[in-house]
């Protein structure tokens, strides 16, 4: 069942993003945040019924739920506090693109930080389930920017492919903003 809604949660993210370069119909807005519901439903569902299969050292463990935490923290806001909240989810379509703070650094931050709290609880928690979940959503995600990459964004966002140009996609590129701002 939460792998199910996994799928569903990326389904719906998808025909948001469409529906934001579409006709941007009203009902269909809110798939983001029913789509983040699924989401955090199916994780705290394999949280709650996951058991320990593999243990880590317990001071090691403690580093890695802290840095899970620390990665859903910037998750959250990147996602929610980079870029105005009412532009991006709520009105839909006809935003301005975001290409300050953490959104200089690589076009889809949130891969990053998404991924590292998947992985960090999965070895914190010692669990094969959360593990599969992990997998599962972490490739959801990777396949949901390239496409918001390829088709939505540039339709979406104007100057979006000179933004391409001068922003790596998912891994940034330190050294050369460094270079750039000197």
């Amino acid at each position: 069942m939460p792998y199910l809604l996994i799928i569903l949660a990326f389904s719906m993210f998808i025909i948001y993003d469409y529906n934001q370069i579409m006709n941007n119909y009203k009902f269909i807005r809110p798939f983001f945040l029913i789509g983040l519901t699924f989401v955090i439903c199916a994780t705290l569902f394999v949280m709650k019924e996951s058991t320990t299969d593999f243990f880590i050292n317990f001071w090691f463990s403690i580093i890695l739920y802290i840095l899970s935490i620390f990665a859903m923290v910037l998750l959250i806001y990147t996602l929610f506090f980079a870029i105005p909240f009412e532009e991006a989810y709520v009105k839909g379509s006809k935003q301005p693109l975001c290409t300050i703070g953490i959104y200089s650094l690589c076009r889809h931050p949130g891969v990053l930080f998404l991924s590292s709290f998947y992985i960090f609880m999965s070895l914190a928690m010692g669990s094969y389930d959360f593990i599969y979940l992990s997998i599962l959503i972490i490739s959801c995600n990777l396949v949901y920017v390239i496409i918001q990459d390829k088709f939505t964004f540039p339709k979406l966002f104007e100057d979006y492919s000179k933004y391409k140009k001068s922003t790596p996609f998912i891994l940034p590129n330190l050294k050369k903003r460094e270079e750039t701002q000197q």
